[in-house]
């Protein structure tokens, strides 16, 4: 019984859980040389979808998409807000402004594919987009499994 319950946890999180793209940003604190990627999600976080080097060797030039909370901001989906960790709005503009000039505060959580140039990182990024996303939700789905909500 407990595994099919697991199971039906996980396909109800799949089909509620939703994201919106907030923001595009070609210019950010974020060393890549991609855009930067900010979604806001249904269940209230928002995600940072980040291009970056896969290692720190000098002359190895592999990069990886790397998914991230973000641990500034949050996200309202119903009503498309986006909320500082104290639920005060901010708006688009202010926030573009931020998400440009100050260093963004992320917990990464998921990596993705090795990449031997933007375009191939880029054209990954196009194609598989919704399952980097859907990808989140399991990780939740599995999160839930093993704790009961009073011990998240």
């Amino acid at each position: 019984m407990p595994v099919l319950c697991c199971k039906i946890i996980k396909l109800w999180n799949a089909m509620n859980t939703k994201a919106r793209l907030i923001y595009k940003s070609p210019n950010t604190c974020f060393t890549t040389c991609l855009p930067v990627y900010f979604y806001g999600m249904s269940s209230g976080k928002m995600i940072v979808l980040i291009s970056q080097f896969k290692n720190n060797i000098p002359f190895d030039t592999t990069q990886e998409w790397i998914m991230a909370y973000h641990n500034d901001f949050q996200y309202d989906y119903e009503t498309d807000t986006i909320l500082t960790l104290d639920f005060e709005k901010v708006g688009i503009e202010e926030f573009m402004d931020l998400a440009d000039n100050l260093e963004q505060r992320i917990t990464p959580v998921k990596s993705f594919g090795t990449f031997y140039s933007n375009n191939e990182a880029q054209q990954y990024f196009n194609i598989n987009l919704s399952q980097m996303l859907g990808s989140l939700k399991n990780v939740k789905s599995e999160i839930n499994y093993y704790y009961t909500d009073w011990q998240l």
